[in-house]
């Protein structure tokens, strides 16, 4: 896990290298779609998908500027 503070945003980032991990569910479930609508309502956006060197991520900016944070 990745914890930027950049000037204008947050940014959270969560990999993997790719060795491993649970087989794939039966069902799909909701849980980018679900972190996806999280991080839209605080007007950021969420990335996720295969890394070039292996292994998956999850990047999430939150911007910074006016929200408090």
């Amino acid at each position: 896990m990745i914890l930027r503070y950049l000037p204008d945003a947050l940014e959270v980032q969560v990999s993997d290298n790719g060795s491993g991990g649970m087989p794939p569910a039966e069902h799909g479930g909701h849980g980018l779609i679900g972190m996806r609508e999280r991080v839209a309502l605080f007007g950021g956006e969420l990335t996720a998908g295969p890394r070039p060197e292996g292994g998956y991520a999850v990047v999430a900016r939150i911007p910074t500027s006016g929200s408090g944070l």
